[in-house]
């Protein structure tokens, strides 16, 4: 693997929220539920008759009318405690804005799994650009909701997650969690800074990336050991040297094995930072 091709997706690795007038691809259902702050199952049980105009996304100053699904809480899987409906907003094709592939005209009697995040000042929830729900008629739709359910549970309690009896099972809540702490949530506005873990929170989490296989893919999408070590951003001054590629080994193992050995000597005390909104 070429190093430049690693630099290049160690840099687009940090993710961010995508606004609307930018072209950026759509990540997998766990990579929505893990940046998203509000995911639920649900029912369409209404459209009301009334739209509202409101920004297209966070820091826009253009308006637009959004149409609102009153949605009937069928299963709260984040930030959804004690709600039994939300609304939520969408733009139709008919505002003539384009609200990103695969985002929904919404329908009374539809089910989804939403991946939503407060509107600022409108009172309702919106679906973040290229963050589309899934339908219950997806084929693989009961799959999509209990890998969601899985990732949802270890960031919910990473230290019970890093307990787990089986090393795969360990690694890839590592995984979710260290995708969650370098995500920038979605619906963030303004600055964003990095709050450290303590040490000893950041050990088993890094110790158990290392246990399971990287894959080599260079996708903006990849979701692994390897694209959630490239989110760390490790960098000298944290003891860190990248390892050149040598011909004959793979590239992308080869920095597994040197981010093990680095844990075990200049890393054993470093602390993963997570990414909250600035207050």
């Amino acid at each position: 693997m070429p190093r430049a091709a690693l630099v290049a997706f160690a840099v687009f690795a940090l993710v961010a929220p995508a606004r609307a007038d930018r072209v950026a691809p759509i990540a997998s259902p766990v990579q929505r539920a893990l940046r998203s702050p509000v995911v639920v199952v649900g029912k369409v049980t209404s459209i009301e008759k009334e739209t509202v105009d409101a920004p297209l996304y966070p820091g826009s100053t253009n308006k637009v009318a959004h149409k609102i699904a009153v949605v009937k809480v069928e299963t709260g899987l984040a930030g959804a405690e004690n709600l039994t409906h939300i609304k939520i907003g969408f733009v139709t094709p008919a505002a003539g804005l384009r609200r990103g592939p695969d985002n929904p005209e919404l329908k009374e009697g539809q089910e989804w799994l939403f991946f939503v995040t407060k509107h600022s000042d409108n009172g309702f929830y919106s679906i973040p650009y290229l963050t589309p729900p899934i339908e219950a008629k997806a084929a693989d739709y009961k799959a999509q909701v209990e890998s969601v359910k899985k990732a949802l549970a270890a960031i919910a309690d990473p230290a019970k997650a890093m307990k787990a009896e089986k090393a795969e099972d360990r690694y890839n809540a590592a995984v979710a969690i260290v995708y969650n702490l370098r995500s920038v949530p979605e619906g963030t506005r303004g600055e964003i800074e990095q709050v450290p873990l303590t040490a000893e929170e950041s050990r088993p989490l890094l110790k158990a990336l290392t246990e399971g296989k990287w894959k080599s893919e260079i996708a903006s999408q990849a979701f692994n050991g390897f694209s959630v070590f490239s989110m760390l951003g490790l960098e000298e001054a944290d003891g860190w040297k990248q390892p050149e590629p040598q011909a004959g080994q793979e590239f992308v193992e080869q920095t597994r094995e040197a981010f093990a050995k680095w844990l075990d000597g200049p890393g054993k005390d470093y602390r993963i930072k997570k990414i909250v909104p600035k207050k």
